[in-house]
């Protein structure tokens, strides 16, 4: 059903930081991010809307303690949004004190779910460190006593090959900082160094399905898939590799008869990976938090069979500072992204600025509600899994023709539809 109103809304406030952390997006190649504080009269210009929404979420890019007005924003927002709407945002921490916090509480804010790099990250490693963090939770946990508010405490974290292993003990040190709730993300790829970090499969069940099934027939053969590239390109060619190549043949005719996609060399790198290490520390963190009610987010490892977007399923909207509004994470900003070790440049997606329309007249706008329609549908191409991609050109044309399918929404390069990617 079309909903009326958004039930989600992100408003960056800020694009400025306090720290300059080198997986963000503001510092990867290609980024347009202009630094800025949003005025407290464009915020204004929300106000009617939050009347219907569920959950605001005060950040983007930047650090939204550095926002001058932040206490006004959330006092405003609260005067406008039902009783039991909740009102959040992300921090690194670093800005946190207890008087700061006694006033984000009074003010009407529900939630900080403070970003952690990991445990062993310190002081001098820069970014989200352990120090700031621990700092913040205390300081939250005395504005929580010293007000008698209902406050959730959250930690965000992202994992990757170099820190999943630390997974159980980050669980258990979160449970001694009487922290509510913790959020596990895989890396976004911004550049060609994060891929060999991920965790993430981005190879749907199906096609993972198929790939399996081969690469068993190929072992009891004697064969190895992970050849078949180099079998190939060779000009003169084995009966081994004649046999090799014949069974991929087969293989790939399965997947088209059922209209699954494969992309077999990030198959077979995802094949040769670890996975019993990843298994074993989701197990063991997911029991201790059951054992002392930590609310435990995990991500998926691999993407699912069928396609689906948060955002819309989350009935979201996002506006940044300057009141341009737009449908989610992936187009929020212009900037560039990985797509299988290629290169793929992201252009914000704008349906309309808060200053010259309201939320409202945006939201229900013919333009939106079309891309909002094609975006749930997920009537297009499947870039992760297609063996000719990723296309970027086709992605960023001007005539919004995104993709293969002539599809308006340049979904199928987004990591968050893969479902790999977490957000408060």
């Amino acid at each position: 059903m079309e909903s009326l109103y958004p039930a989600k809304i992100y408003v960056e406030l800020t694009t400025r930081c306090n720290l300059h952390c080198p997986m963000c997006v503001k510092q990867a190649e290609g980024s347009c991010i202009v630094e800025g504080d949003m005025p407290l009269a464009v915020f204004k210009r929300l106000l009617p809307s939050l009347a219907h929404t569920r959950t605001l979420v005060l950040n983007g890019i930047g650090e939204p303690l550095l926002h001058p007005e932040l206490e006004e924003v959330i006092r405003l927002a609260r005067g406008w949004m039902p009783a039991d709407a909740a009102i959040g945002f992300q921090s690194n921490g670093f800005l946190l004190d207890r008087h700061r916090a006694e006033r984000l509480m009074a003010a009407g804010l529900d939630t900080v779910c403070l970003s952690l790099d990991g445990i062993d990250q310190d002081e001098a490693g820069g970014g989200h460190a352990i120090f700031a963090v621990s700092r913040a939770v205390e300081a939250l946990i005395q504005a929580r006593e010293a007000t008698g508010r209902r406050f959730r405490i959250g930690i965000e974290t992202v994992l990757s090959r170099e820190t999943i292993a630390e997974l159980p003990e980050l669980v258990r040190w979160a449970i001694g900082q009487e922290v509510d709730y913790l959020i596990a993300t895989n890396l976004f790829l911004y550049d060609g160094s994060a891929a060999a970090g991920s965790l993430f499969n981005p190879n749907s069940t199906d096609a993972v399905a198929i790939f399996d099934k081969y690469n068993l027939l190929a072992t009891a053969q004697g064969l190895s898939l992970h050849r078949y590239l180099a079998a190939y390109l060779k000009f003169t060619k084995t009966a081994a590799d004649r046999e090799l190549l014949g069974l991929v043949e087969r293989m790939q005719r399965e997947a088209r008869d059922k209209d699954i996609h494969l992309h077999l060399p990030s198959l077979i790198e995802h094949a040769a990976g670890d996975q019993g290490s990843v298994a074993e520390a989701f197990s063991a963190a997911r029991a201790i938090a059951g054992r002392h009610g930590l609310e435990l987010f995990l991500p998926p490892l691999q993407a699912p069979a069928e396609r689906s977007c948060p955002f819309i399923n989350d009935q979201a909207t996002f506006v940044a500072l300057n009141g341009d509004v737009m449908p989610c994470h992936f187009l929020w900003h212009s900037y560039s992204c990985r797509v299988q070790g290629e290169e793929i440049p992201v252009r914000q997606r704008i349906f309309g600025n808060i200053r010259r329309q309201t939320l409202k007249e945006i939201w229900r706008g013919d333009g939106y509600r079309q891309f909002r329609h094609q975006a749930a549908s997920a009537d297009y191409a499947s870039c992760w899994s297609c063996s000719l991609g990723p296309c970027p050109a086709l992605i960023n044309d001007d005539l919004y023709a995104n993709d293969c399918y002539g599809s308006v929404v340049p979904c199928g390069h987004c990591q968050w539809s893969l479902g790999g990617i977490r957000c408060l």
